[in-house]
């Protein structure tokens, strides 16, 4: 093999280990948003990491129930971004703080404190609280990529 072909097929290999280690991992949830009256929201997001340590994400949520008049509550969508301190699964939980934005009937600030669990059956299961225009919760279950959060 010559040294440019051992070079290239070198790059290749790099450049398809680089592009799968950036894979997005999606995410089911179930919000649930206030202030009162709280909504109960399924939804569904995307996980875009962004270096080791820091995870982008954007979510929609839709509240199937709710004041038929106020259609602007019913949905939700958020863009956010967190710092793991666990970036690559080392520990059975793995915290992670961050911020962003949501958007209701009007865009709020938001912060969030993620627990992230071990992982069941290909799926990590997390637990998210936070503040955005109101106290917020959900139950997510996140795709497992392996070697990291």
């Amino acid at each position: 093999m010559s040294f440019a072909r051992w070079v290239g097929a070198a790059l290749a290999a790099i450049a398809v280990r680089t592009a799968a280690a950036q894979l997005p991992q999606p995410e089911l949830r179930g919000d649930v948003v206030g202030p009162r009256p709280n909504s109960l929201q399924p939804g569904m997001g995307l996980i875009v990491p962004l270096g080791y340590y820091v995870r982008a994400s954007g979510d929609v949520g839709y509240a199937p129930i709710a004041n038929p008049s106020l259609i602007a509550d019913r949905w939700r969508a958020d863009v956010l971004a967190r710092f793991t301190f666990d970036p690559f699964r080392e520990q059975r939980w793995g915290l992670s703080v961050g911020g962003g934005l949501s958007f209701r009937r009007h865009t709020y600030l938001a912060a969030i404190l993620d627990l992230e669990g071990p992982e069941m059956h290909g799926f990590l299961p997390a637990l998210q609280v936070g503040l955005s225009g109101g106290t917020r919760g959900a139950l997510i279950l996140r795709r497992v990529v392996k070697g990291r959060r």
